[in-house]
């Protein structure tokens, strides 16, 4: 699907689901050798003393599902992934973070084999640092206005076409499973 469609899709899916355009936490895991499932990605980012529940995707927690070849954690609360744990995320995988929050800060990182390879504040691609800032200009390229800030609709279509996950307001209305951490842990 071409990024104008993509981000057609996703400026909808904010004008619908208008609780997501304040403060959002979409990350992206890939695995690129080894599988991965949901049960893996929930142990790493909840430890071992979690479960899953099923339910409505509303109020505060860490949804988790497969989306295409990867897996997507959802948190409406924004912003729960520090560097440290992104770059756990990426052994042996690639991993988008995109975060906005209520206040106005908003970024995407993306990290790959266990090292974040670049951090875009602002959604700014101009702001772009780290070892490689130049890793989604292939994406950036494709753009009517490479280089540009980009909307929460436009990083969110870049999500999905690098990584092929995909979220939709399908998605959202079902009931989807959420990781619930132990107080015990």
């Amino acid at each position: 699907m071409p990024h104008t469609d993509l981000v057609a899709h996703y400026r909808h899916l904010l004008d619908v689901a208008q609780w997501l355009d304040y403060t959002l936490s979409w990350t992206v895991i890939q695995p690129l050798a080894e599988p991965m499932d949901v049960t893996d990605i929930a142990e790493s980012v909840a430890g071992s003393g979690y479960e899953i529940q099923e339910t409505d995707v509303e109020g505060e927690g860490l949804f988790i599902d497969e989306s295409g070849p990867s897996i997507m954690l959802l948190d409406l609360e924004g912003g729960f992934r520090s560097p440290h744990e992104l770059e756990r995320l990426s052994i042996g995988a690639r991993v988008w973070d995109l975060f906005w929050g209520v206040n106005g800060h908003s970024s995407l990182v993306y990290a790959a084999d266990g090292h974040i390879r670049l951090t875009m504040p602002d959604l700014d691609p101009q702001e772009a640092y780290g070892p490689d800032p130049q890793a989604l200009n292939h994406l950036l390229r494709l753009l009517p206005e490479p280089f540009t800030r980009l909307s929460n609709a436009s990083a969110m279509a870049l999500v999905q076409m690098d990584s092929g996950a995909h979220l939709d307001l399908e998605w959202l209305d079902d009931q989807q499973r959420k990781v619930i951490v132990s107080a015990d842990t």
